[in-house]
């Protein structure tokens, strides 16, 4: 099962390379030579992606070895512009919907993956991710008038409906400004994108692509070269960012509702200064560029991905060292995919752009008492908003009378008053802690829409 030494010194088009390679055992070669074919390849989700790593970084990034199909999602997305991007930001079942309080409408989140990819930075960040604040059901004044009795009651009529509870989770995130800074691996990443970076970083990859190729490697070297060229492109392809771009067009704070479907049990509720929240959640985060660049651009992307499909194969069927050193390629793609982009690249456009939150999770008891919540807090006028998620109905404008401390009008029987006063109380609960814990919100309302 190991390689002969004839078939070490040859390279994989079966010319004898410059720089012979040592003995490779036969299964060492079949099965590096399928991993990057087989774990490398691009998924429905990769456009999504791509868009979201487009809006946090400001430009086109390759990296040392793109997913197979990247790049010709690049050359679509240049070449479609906003149809691109309007299909993006919902594919591969990862849209989201946001509902906005203060003027009552609903619309699909316009930068999904970044929005994603930022609230799951700032969870961890602050330690919200494992600590969740369950929320009181009831008012504290009630609860001291509460008897013993009533309590042990209360118990008793609690564990009876526990499992038939359906428990909402409530990321709240709380944005504002702060001064910009920059972090030392953006600026490492500032200087790369300088001419003497492009420069080394030409160099650099030259060099692996020749010494591949005096290894006999030459799937590889192919492949080393195509990357390089598809790096350079995008880093001379601007991307622009609007002139909309975190701007604030209202006098109000936001408090924009988001998750993915109106059936869920997670839920994001973004509250502070408008500019951040309606630039992550509605407005576009870059602009494409067109013209003659653009379109060259994009035909090269789409030869680029054509020549990486034939590298990747050719080394598939070819096997041997080329296959082991594509294998190692992709590890440290991997690898430094891993370190500098995620939560990291959200971490750095926090920082770029001068922005921070306060952030924390909640569990409701119920649907209601969430919105309900939600609703009291945003001190909102406009009840619409929640009209995909809490269907009108006449027990539901009399909750919402509850709410706003007036007296329910109505026929309703002595089931749904008791309903009506709970959820009531749970919500008026709620609310009270939204408050405590995010007292400096609020200080702009907005107007009541027509």
């Amino acid at each position: 099962m190991m390689s002969s030494a004839s078939d070490a010194r040859l390279g994989s088009l079966g010319v004898t390379a410059l720089i012979p390679s040592p003995h490779l055992p036969t299964i060492v070669a079949e099965w590096a030579a399928i991993i990057p074919l087989v774990c490398h390849l691009a998924s429905q989700r990769d456009d999504y992606i791509t868009t979201g790593d487009i809006a946090l970084l400001g430009r086109l990034s390759v990296g040392i070895f793109p997913r197979l199909g990247t790049l010709s999602g690049l050359s679509r997305l240049l070449d479609r512009g906003t149809k691109y991007l309007d299909n993006a930001s919902t594919r591969g079942g990862s849209s989201r919907k946001v509902w906005e309080v203060k003027w009552g409408c609903v619309f699909p989140c316009a930068n999904g993956a970044a929005c994603s990819t930022i609230s799951n930075c700032l969870r961890f960040r602050g330690g919200s991710a494992s600590r969740l604040q369950r929320m009181p059901e009831k008012l504290p004044s009630k609860s001291r008038i509460d008897s013993s009795g009533s309590h042990e009651r209360e118990s008793l009529s609690k564990a009876k409906n526990e499992e038939f509870r359906r428990y909402q989770i409530l990321h709240v995130y709380q944005l504002r400004r702060v001064p910009k800074r920059r972090s030392i691996r953006d600026q490492f990443d500032q200087l790369r994108l300088s001419l003497s970076g492009q420069i080394l970083y030409f160099f650099i990859f030259v060099s692996l692509s020749v010494l591949f190729g005096l290894l006999g490697s030459y799937g590889t070297a192919t492949l080393i070269a195509c990357t390089l060229v598809s790096e350079l492109v995008a880093l001379n392809t601007n991307i622009y960012r609007p002139s909309t771009y975190l701007k604030n067009n209202e006098t109000y704070d936001a408090c924009m509702l988001v998750a993915s479907h109106e059936n869920a049990t997670e839920w994001h509720l973004y509250i502070g200064d408008r500019g951040i929240v309606d630039t992550l959640l509605n407005k576009p985060m870059f602009v494409l560029p067109d013209g003659p660049w653009a379109n060259l651009a994009s035909r090269w992307f789409w030869f680029a991905n054509l020549l990486q499909f034939a590298a990747m194969t050719f080394v598939a069927a070819q096997k041997g060292w080329d296959g082991v050193w594509m294998a190692v390629l992709l590890a440290t793609h991997w690898t430094l995919r891993y370190t500098l982009y995620g939560r990291t690249l959200a971490r750095d456009w926090l920082e770029r752009e001068g922005v921070e939150a306060r952030v924390a999770s909640f569990e409701f008891g119920g649907r209601y008492a969430m919105i309900g919540a939600i609703q009291v807090f945003s001190r909102s006028a406009v009840t619409r908003w929640m009209d995909d998620i809490l269907v009108p109905h006449p027990r539901r404008e009399a909750w919402l009378r509850s709410l706003r401390g007036e007296e329910p009008m109505g026929e309703l029987d002595a089931h749904d008053t008791r309903w009506v006063e709970s959820v009531s109380e749970a919500a008026l609960a709620a609310a009270s802690i939204l408050k405590e814990t995010f007292e400096t919100f609020g200080g702009r309302d907005a107007p009541t829409p027509l």
